[in-house]
């Protein structure tokens, strides 16, 4: 079974450019709940398909991958409200790449999102990971998420 790394030590690491880049195809034991992240993200949820097909088509070529993790809580007045640690690596390249590629006017707009539920910190449950467009995921974490910390 291929584990999904997580980079944690972002002072010291937080974009690097991949050769040969060959993305994880993600195992079901370590998927996301598809209703859950539905719930959760119902917009970002309906793009994972795609986002994970779009991806598996950059192998073998350079990729740029900036990471970065969030802790947020749902928006609400609910005392109950989980905390969530939201670990993000985002594929990107730029023009020049895209056209090297034969990507002319194209875009990556892929995140990789690792999920875990920090609301009890000894006791820590990893949700799984789940691709997605990166535009729709950025618009929507700010509508349905309270920001408690971000590192980049």
């Amino acid at each position: 079974m291929k584990h999904i790394q997580l980079y944690e030590n972002f002072e010291a690491l937080n974009e690097v450019t991949i050769s040969r880049f060959s993305p994880d195809v993600i195992d079901p034991s370590n998927a996301i709940d598809p209703q859950f992240f539905k719930s959760l993200m119902p917009k970002t949820a309906s793009t994972s398909t795609e986002a994970q097909d779009r991806i598996l088509t950059f192998s073998d070529n350079t990729m740029f991958v900036h990471y970065q993790y969030f802790i947020v809580t749902p928006r609400g007045n609910a005392p109950d409200r989980p905390v969530y640690r939201i670990h993000n690596s985002q594929y990107w390249l730029n023009d020049y790449q895209l056209i090297m590629q034969g990507r002319k006017g194209q875009s990556v707009n892929v995140t990789l999102l690792s999920i875990t539920d920090i609301t009890d910190p000894a006791n820590e449950v990893r949700l799984g990971s789940v691709y997605v467009n990166t535009d729709v995921y950025l618009a929507e974490q700010k509508v349905v998420f309270e920001q408690l910390k971000h590192q980049s």
